[in-house]
């Protein structure tokens, strides 16, 4: 008898002394804000080098994975973490951001639906400050007394792929009278499967006990070097020369312009009307992702992947419009237009070369000024369509 309890206290004291060991390692990783965060698809290999943790993806607690989007913001809250939003953002009631709405259409009313990725949803300005907001704002200014709601459904980080998927799933069901649709710059990022790929294999469906595991710290990384020991299966690691030659769009050029027809399409059946926003500035290249993939190659002395070439959104979005027949706003042209006649004197030298600078919070996302002339020039279009002509008409009466 006091063998076996011998024995009992022995797997206890070990049991307790393994649970004890790796409580503090997750302790420790915690304390020193661990960013080893195992992600599906935002860095190239799929291995955990990129934090996304404190963004929208793998161990947020703000979103939450979805079938059709890949991943969504929860419902009702407020999004304000520190070195990642300079200003606090409100989701709404169907997790998106601006003031809460119903599917169901008011009567009467003009609804516009935008879609989009980190401009559209105003990354780093306020609630009040994004386009759709100011948009919203001047076109129930210039008619007063009619009936006129924007939603904004621009997530962070979206792709063409994403908004497709968003309309066929919730736009139809908002029933708008119009659709601002942009996209482009998440399209263009490299990646080892296309969002296509990711959809069709089911990458973003984890399962209930890996979501609840993924809240370790210690999961996380062990989860981690099992991806890495795949990926090392396939013939890959860090080196640029494994990887380099097989990476592809996250989204085709082909595939763009597939999702934008087929966005129209269906505002067609509805009878929506659709608006092309370039989403691209002066401030950065043509093609970034192309330059900087070339640039790769060539110092790795390897071949670009075949059929990548430079992506000069504009020209693919001009083509999109003709061929549809849609208004097209090119943020590239208007920003690279617009002359500040009032400088800040620290900047005056800088601001009088670049003058788009006055309107970016960083080269990729528009400040509240950026938003405003987009909000003006939005509106000048859409009170020149005849969908909107004919809402005024009824609003009239």
């Amino acid at each position: 008898m006091p063998d076996k309890i011998s024995r009992a206290r022995q797997a206890l004291f070990s049991f307790l002394a393994v649970v004890i060991f790796f409580g503090i390692v997750e302790v420790v990783l915690r304390v020193h804000d661990f960013q080893f965060y195992f992600n599906f698809s935002a860095d190239l290999l799929g291995m955990p080098v990129f934090d996304m943790s404190r963004f929208r993806r793998v161990a947020n607690r703000t979103v939450e994975f979805d079938r059709e989007v890949f991943w969504k913001f929860k419902p009702d809250q407020t999004l304000d973490a520190r070195g990642v939003y300079l200003k606090p953002v409100r989701i709404n009631n169907r997790g998106f951001r601006g003031p809460d709405f119903q599917v169901e259409k008011r009567p009467g009313s003009f609804r516009i639906v935008c879609l989009g990725d980190s401009t559209t949803f105003g990354w780093s300005v306020a609630d009040d400050e994004t386009y759709p907001a100011q948009l919203s704002t001047a076109l129930k200014k210039n008619h007063p007394g009619c009936d006129i709601e924007v939603i904004n459904l621009g997530v962070t980080g979206y792709t063409s792929f994403q908004g497709r998927q968003l309309f066929l799933s919730l736009g139809q069901k908002l029933k708008p009278d119009l659709v601002i649709a942009s996209f482009g710059m998440n399209d263009r990022y490299p990646a080892l499967l296309s969002d296509a790929e990711h959809f069709s294999v089911g990458t973003w469906q984890p399962s209930r006990v890996d979501l609840l595991l993924r809240r370790l710290q210690i999961y996380k990384l062990l989860k981690a070097g099992v991806v890495y020991t795949q990926r090392r299966r396939q013939g890959l690691s860090l080196d640029p020369k494994t990887y380099i030659p097989k990476l592809k769009r996250k989204v085709s050029e082909s595939d763009y312009r597939a999702n934008l027809e087929t966005i129209n399409d269906q505002c067609g059946k509805t009878g929506c009307g659709l608006i092309i926003l370039n989403d691209d500035f002066p401030s950065l290249p043509t093609d970034q992702s192309f330059d900087v993939l070339k640039q790769a190659a060539q110092k790795s002395g390897v071949a670009v992947p075949p059929g990548w070439q430079e992506w000069d959104m504009l020209k693919i979005n001009q083509r999109l419009a003709a061929d549809m027949a849609i208004p097209l706003l090119d943020l590239r042209g208007l920003f690279g237009e617009y002359t500040p006649r009032v400088f800040s004197k620290d900047r005056e030298d800088d601001l009088k070369k670049e003058p788009w600078r006055m309107l970016m919070v960083d080269p990729g996302h528009p400040n509240k000024w950026g938003h405003k002339i987009t909000a003006e020039r939005l509106a000048e279009l859409i009170e020149a369509m005849p969908g909107f002509q004919k809402f005024l008409q009824d609003c009239g009466k």
